[in-house]
This record gives structure tokens, sequence and C-alpha cells, in this order.
């Protein structure tokens, strides 16, 4: 039923993750009393009486679990629609939390569930495997840092210093993640703008990527928007819809991140160095094109942030705060549906955020950021 939602809205491919399981051999779960037999009746709906296997367990009524190929059978259309398989690895650490998704694997990566490391020791093991996995299957993989802001476990100079990430999470339209901090800690958006800057300033390193998820965990829900599917994705650029073109061209960069902004034209010219955005505009919905990134000559100079204690006692790492406000900085920003920007040469990187006055998916707090948008990857980075 998951599966079929997205093909049936559209999406040409789909990527589902869980923590430190994938989607194969025989499984069972347990359902919930209040949805069980909402998610049968729409199931036997959909694909007929006997699709469904259920099964009673210690009183519980559990249900089988389709495997990848099963669905892949049910579902995948060559040209069409394709699914690609996925991982979250998830290592928690005395209130901390490492959620990291690799796309395009092939088999398990086991990581710890529970960890007296530090964070960046879990990364780093994430990054190994990850790596292992890639050069082992001749394959590219994706692998993102997942909502950062989350439990505030992931910092962006520590994100800066993992050589191999390609991307991470600048949107997660569950509820937690804190898009846009809390108040006293930076969005996410703003971490990934520092991890750039050290990244493309002080390590000689490629930028991060940055994606949009809607990390669904509800289908049954009264208020469907409420954890449900649609609300954030990705639109990728690739030569042919394959595991392989999709997952290439993302860790080229070839897409670009929205939660309801679909753009027309997305063109970066590095020979005369314009950037081009264009939006495939709805009646009566107002756009802005806002270009910015970081400055080549930008201080890093900074204060340490002190961790913050949470009320069990827990200490969350904090980005520091840098005080040269060319970090992150707007170029330009221009009302309207299309815009193009004209590099100076001084720029570290560029990107652009669409910004629309179209109506939000949901709101669950002043720190979840449901603005109708697309982000753009930064570009730049590559002229001499």
């Amino acid at each position: 039923m998951v599966v079929d939602w997205y093909k049936n809205h559209g999406y040409d491919f789909l990527v589902l993750s869980d923590h430190n399981i994938l989607s194969r051999g025989e499984k069972w779960k347990a359902l919930r009393a209040d949805q069980a037999n909402v998610a049968i009746d729409k199931a036997e709906k959909r694909w007929g009486r006997g699709h469904v296997r259920t099964r009673i367990m210690d009183g519980a009524k559990e249900v089988r679990l389709l495997p990848l190929n099963e669905v892949r059978d049910l579902l995948e259309e060559p040209g069409k629609f394709i699914m690609i398989e996925g991982l979250e690895m998830t290592t928690s650490m005395e209130g901390l939390a490492v959620h990291t998704n690799s796309m395009n694997v092939s088999k398990l990566l086991s990581v710890e569930r529970q960890s007296k490391r530090s964070v960046e020791q879990e990364l780093e093991i994430h990054s190994h495997l990850v790596n292992r996995h890639s050069h082992a299957t001749g394959k590219p993989v994706f692998w993102q840092v997942n909502h950062p802001n989350f439990k505030f476990s992931i910092t962006g100079e520590q994100m800066a210093d993992l050589a191999l990430l390609d991307g991470v999470e600048i949107m997660n339209s569950s509820s937690n993640c804190y898009n846009l901090g809390d108040g006293s800690r930076p969005s996410v958006e703003r971490v990934w703008d520092i991890a750039n800057t050290i990244r493309l300033k002080s390590d000689g390193l490629p930028p991060i990527f940055g994606t949009a998820t809607d990390d669904t965990h509800d289908y049954h829900r009264e208020n469907p928007v409420v954890n449900g599917p649609g609300t954030a994705w990705v639109m990728v650029r690739a030569k042919s819809l394959t595991a392989d073109s999709i997952t290439g061209a993302m860790k080229e960069g070839d897409f670009y991140s929205s939660t309801g902004v679909v753009l027309k034209r997305l063109d970066f010219s590095p020979l005369y160095k314009t950037f081009t955005v264009e939006v495939d505009a709805e009646p009566g919905v107002q756009y802005e094109i806002e270009f910015k990134g970081s400055l080549s000559k930008v201080s890093m100079a900074h204060e340490h942030a002190p961790d913050v204690v949470d009320e069990k006692g827990i200490e969350h790492p904090v980005t520091a705060n840098y005080l040269d406000h060319n970090i992150g900085k707007t170029f330009m920003s221009k009302k309207g549906t299309r815009a193009t920007y004209l590099l100076k040469g001084n720029e570290l990187f560029v990107r652009a955020v669409v910004h629309s006055n179209a109506y939000p998916y949901f709101k669950y707090d002043e720190y979840s950021d449901f603005e109708k948008k697309a982000w753009t990857q930064p570009v730049g980075w590559k002229i001499d």
C-alpha cells in the first residue's frame, strides 16, 4: 500500500529504508489495534481478498510484510517506476542519535544499535561500511546524515569532517526534527552552509548536498499529512530510470530538493558563470528566488558554543557561532518565477532557495519549516 501511494502520485522512484533492517526475508509485524482493520481493509480493497496474510501471536494480530522482491513484482514498471534499496543505519548513545541513510545498497550494513562511542566515532564507522560496500559491489551508494537536529546530535563541524559524506537532510518533514533549530541552536540549513564552507575553505573537500524527505511513518491517520507521505522529496536529473543512474546523479549533485515547488529550469554554466532558476509556477502562487552562499575570502573565526544540557543531564553538541556574515550570505533575491545570478568569481559556492506563499502542508510548531519551497545544490565551487 505504501509503495502504491507513491506510484499513484506520480513518483518515478522510491527508496524505502528502515532502521538497521532490509526489506528481505520473512518478516511479520504486530498491528496496532486502532489501525489493524483499516489497514487490512485498504489492502484487500486494492489487491483482493487473500493478499494480506495475518496470524495471531501471543494474542496480537500480526501481518506478513512483503519483501522488496515481491513489492517490485507488483509495482515496478521499467521506464516508469522503480524501487531502490535503502537502509537507515541507526546508532544511539546516551540520548544522542546517529542516523544515516545509504541508498542503492544490496546487503545489510550492520551497526550497533546502542554504543558508548562518540558521535564522531560512530559516523566514521557508518562511513567505512558504506565505502567498503560501494567498492565491493562497484555500485554508487549515496550516503547522507539524517535529520542532524533530531535530538541535536550532529554538528556542522562533525559533518564537515566526513570526507565521504554525500548528503544531509536539510528538510525532514516528520516531527521532532527541528529543521529551523530551536531558537538557541541553528537551523539545519545554517549548519549545512557552515559545513560546506569549512569543507571548501579549509578541508579541500567537495560540498555536502542537501536532501528533503517526508520520513513518513503513518498512512492511516484521519489527517493524512501528519507524518504522512508526499510532503518532501528530491527531483533528480538522471540519464535513465535505473538505480545506478539515479544514485550516480545524486552523488554528482544533479538534483534539487522540494516541499512543493517544482522547477522548470535549473542550469549552471561554468563557462558563462550564470546560474538560472525557473519555476514551474502554480496559478495564484507568488515566488521569490534567493541566491545564497559563502565568499572565498570568508573568515572562519568563531566562538565555541557550549553543549546544551537537557533535563536528563545529557550533553548535546552545538555547531559553533561563526562570526563572518559572509557565511550563508544572500547574494541576490528576486520576486517572480525566473532569475539568473551572474557569479562574480569571489564566491566559494552559490545555491538557490525558491520560496512561495503557497499554503503549507502542516506545521508542528514554530521550529518546523513547512513553507512550500525548493533548494538547489551548491554550484560554482568547481570554478578555478
